[in-house]
């Protein structure tokens, strides 16, 4: 009986509790694994920023793009047929003179191309202006023969109405553009059409088919027009011209149609409409057929504008490239170089404006702490191409 009586003590005496260098080595184990759980969970979250950022860029790129080449290919629509029609020279590239009452300086110019490049300097990107009409009927120009200040004579108005917007255009005897809006097509001679100022009556054309009156003012025609007419051409616009300028500012890719003035915030500026962010540059090249043998070549890029209406006929497409940035900051410098385009290299700066050659204080300034992407495309412009077969 004693004998059990010690040997059950002894038991007891052997399962003794844990001591404290044990305790400490499970607390450290333990500490080891949350530091590891930790990190992979913060390696894998970082990742998944990096995987996000990169998908936005992704998106944003290619509408940035898509939606300016969309309205590359529209350029010249309306009055193609300008760099051909006769006379002693054709009207593409002339000096248009333009009129909005709405616009805080109502008399105003620009060049009748379809699209120009106005290179950016240092850099900053290049701006990129688009042309074109919105006419729903076959582009061809008309001819008129009688003019005064507030009206035309055509030798047909087939497919002009009151609302449409004109581009009025000679060659002879000297090289003269204007643009109209135009208020009457109601003359009994069938040929004439008027541009009055003031307000006019137009029909709307509502999706059943009825139609409904509607009343304008036309805010386009300018009642002490710069240029008089006795004949030339005129090339129907449609009722939403659009003369696009494509800019990049702030990181954001922006439109605005130049030849519709809004400002609604007040700031006495047109405003523009924001097509993408994240984006850090825009650079452009015209495809100049110089050869005039139908295509361009390697060697026939450039950023040089033309200059005569011939040489304006023979910009055949448009290069663009489209530099973008993610929006994830990068702890180390994973770009090392600065990205190209087709076009050459970019020229960028720090998100501080710097130059890229030096280094921010603080690092996510450093333009190599973020990954780029570039997105470019050539961009024929179809309407100059089929113009030479819509002369009058």
């Amino acid at each position: 009986m004693s004998i059990e009586r010690n040997l059950r003590r002894a038991g007891r005496v052997a399962q003794a509790g844990l001591s404290l260098v044990e305790l400490m080595v499970g607390v450290l184990i333990g500490m080891i694994g949350i530091v590891v759980i930790f990190q992979m969970l913060a390696t894998s979250e970082e990742r998944k920023r990096t995987a996000t950022a990169g998908s936005d860029v992704q998106v944003t790129g290619a509408i940035a793009l898509t939606s300016l080449e969309r309205d590359v290919r529209e350029g010249g629509y309306g009055f193609s047929s300008a760099a051909y029609d006769t006379g002693i020279t054709p009207v593409m590239g002339c000096t248009v003179n333009a009129y909005d009452s709405a616009r805080p300086t109502a008399a105003f110019t620009y060049r009748l191309t379809p699209v120009q490049i106005v290179q950016g300097a240092g850099a900053a990107s290049d701006t990129i202006i688009v042309l074109r009409g919105s006419g729903n009927h076959f582009p061809a120009s008309y001819v008129f023969t009688e003019s005064t200040d507030t009206s035309k004579k055509t030798r047909g108005r087939a497919g002009i109405s009151p609302r449409d917007y004109l581009l009025v255009g000679r060659s002879n005897p000297t090289l003269q553009c204007m643009t109209v809006e135009i208020t009457d097509v109601s003359n009994a001679d069938a040929l004439t059409i008027a541009h009055d100022q003031g307000s006019y009556n137009y029909t709307i054309y509502l999706p059943d088919g009825s139609t409904s009156p509607g009343t304008r003012i036309a805010r386009h025609n300018n009642a002490a027009p710069p240029v008089t007419f006795t004949s030339g051409f005129l090339f129907n616009l449609g009722t939403d011209p659009r003369r696009n300028i494509w800019t990049v500012n702030a990181g954001k890719l922006q439109v605005t149609n130049d030849l519709m003035y809004q400002d609604t915030d007040g700031d006495g500026t047109n405003d523009p409409v924001e097509v993408a962010d994240n984006v850090v540059s825009l650079q452009a090249q015209y495809g100049h057929d110089a050869n005039n043998n139908g295509r361009v070549e390697a060697g026939e890029w450039t950023t040089t504008d033309p200059v005569t209406d011939a040489q304006w006929a023979n910009v055949l497409a448009v290069r663009v490239g489209i530099l973008m940035r993610s929006g994830q900051f990068e702890r180390s410098a994973v770009t090392t170089t600065v990205p190209s385009w087709t076009g050459g290299q970019f020229v960028i700066t720090n998100l501080d404006d710097s130059a890229s050659g030096t280094t921010p204080t603080d690092p996510a300034d450093n333009w190599r702490n973020y990954r780029y992407r570039v997105y470019e495309t050539v961009i024929p412009l179809r309407n100059i191409l089929w113009g030479a077969q819509i002369r009058p």
